[in-house]
Order: C-alpha cells, then structure tokens, then sequence
C-alpha cells in the first residue's frame, strides 16, 4: 500500500506497517528497548508509536492495548501474534 496504512479486522484499529511490527512485539511481550534493537530504531521512536498505537485504541495502557487486539484477533482461525 503506498500511503504504508492498513486495515486491522473491522476498523477496529487503522496503523501503519511500521506500528503493526510494534504492535507485534508487543503481544511477544518485549520492551521498548527490545523492539528499537528489533527494529533498528530509537527507544523514542518506538515510544511515540506506542503511544499512537495507545491513541487511536482509545486505551491508556500497554496492557489494555493488548487486551483490545487479542480480544478483536483471537477469533481468527489462524491467529499468530508473530505474524500481525
């Protein structure tokens, strides 16, 4: 997709490509620190997508974040938290 958006399940969250990879270390329960080195990017880059990720799912915590995309994914059949 040129605009690097995409649609997760229902509109229940609209991220980028780089937010999904984030997100995907995140539900493996790695650190912002973790997720720069993955990523080769900074622990504030990292930040400022969490915090997006935190925003546009209308939640406050890692752990509610967490929460919304289990509950929204696990239904799938062929779910992988590695694979977002």
């Amino acid at each position: 997709m040129p605009s690097g958006k995409t649609m997760v399940r229902g509109n229940i969250m609209s991220v980028t490509i780089r937010e999904q990879e984030v997100l995907g270390l995140l539900l493996q329960g790695c650190t912002n620190k973790e997720i720069a080195r993955q990523l080769s990017i900074s622990d504030y880059t990292v930040r400022d997508h969490v915090s997006s990720l935190l925003r546009k799912n209308q939640v406050r915590t890692r752990v509610e974040l967490m929460a919304r995309c289990v509950s929204v994914l696990l239904p799938q059949k062929n779910f992988d938290p590695l694979h977002l």
